[in-house]
């Protein structure tokens, strides 16, 4: 593997790592699974002088507390998917993990990972955000907490400072009317960079009527998004299929896909809305086995 010289640094905690990254800065970059990082250097798209290894930092914590989830930066997409409690509470969040390439990588590829290399087309973020995820950044000043929608600002860019790191992700506990479904088109249905990811999730009542709703989508906009305008048309409605197909077409319209070598600009469109409503039907089917079984 050909790649720029660069300092190794295995600080023992995490107090030791933030140090680190405050003294060397731009100049450096933090690794705990290496499966993107690592090709690109080798690519030479970036080349830090400076690499902070986190693998003894304890940042792979998974837990509850006071009604939320929190997952440690350097949870393993391995980790995640044995997680009874992520099964119980998060299941999309489990299937896109499950979608994401093979074992292998996914006993090395880390959450924090998937977050913080910014891609729009990341399989974990949809449904992160759909689970109103925020995080946690922190640097030697201090910690910084953030709704995970906010984080992004373009391909490959964020708001993470140059002396931040990624310290958490949390996700609050939803009630049980809540559900969700997560949906990946690519080439192959692992192992290959999505041409459309999306996840929805809907809370409803006993009448039917949304009382709360998520679409969350990766590769089709600068950054992943929310629709928020067909989210607005679901709360307060009753579903039906009609209803469904009125918002699909509202998401594909708050998108602002690309053409390039996955997928054409049309095709993500015309994708969108297929997803968008295969999705909805999913998760209200899923809201009546959980009514029946209860």
């Amino acid at each position: 593997m050909d790649m720029e010289e660069f300092n190794y640094l295995a600080p023992e905690s995490f107090d030791q790592a933030v140090v680190a990254k405050s003294q060397h800065a731009e100049k450096s970059r933090v690794i705990a699974g290496g499966t993107d990082l690592l090709l690109r250097m080798r690519d030479k798209v970036v080349a830090p002088s400076v690499l902070i290894d986190l693998r003894h930092t304890s940042l792979d914590k998974i837990l509850i507390s006071n009604g939320v989830m929190i997952l440690g930066a350097s949870a393993s997409l391995s980790q995640i998917l044995e997680n009874s409690e992520i099964t119980q509470h998060f299941p999309a969040l489990q299937t896109a993990c499950r979608e994401f390439a093979g074992p292998p990588i996914r006993n090395r590829a880390t959450l924090g990972g998937n977050i913080v290399n910014a891609s729009p087309a990341a399989d974990l973020v949809p449904p992160l955000m759909a689970y109103d995820a925020s995080i946690v950044l922190r640097a030697s000043g201090g910690d910084r907490a953030l709704p995970l929608a906010e984080f992004f600002t373009g391909p490959g860019q964020s708001v993470i400072a140059p002396d931040e790191i990624l310290m958490e992700i949390q996700i609050p506990l939803l009630p049980a009317s809540s559900a969700a479904t997560f949906i990946k088109l690519g080439q192959r249905r692992s192992m290959a960079i999505s041409q459309v990811n999306l996840t929805a999730r809907l809370s409803m009542n006993n009448s039917d009527c949304v009382t709360d709703a998520r679409i969350a989508l990766g590769a089709v906009a600068p950054t992943p998004v929310r629709a928020h305008s067909a989210e607005d048309a679901l709360v307060g409605e009753k579903l039906s299929e009609d209803l469904i197909r009125m918002v699909a077409k509202k998401a594909r319209e708050e998108i602002t896909p690309i053409s390039d070598v996955r997928a054409s600009l049309e095709y993500r469109l015309e994708m969108t809305e297929v997803l968008v409503r295969r999705a909805l039907i999913a998760t209200w089917k899923k809201q009546r086995r959980t009514k029946t079984s209860g």
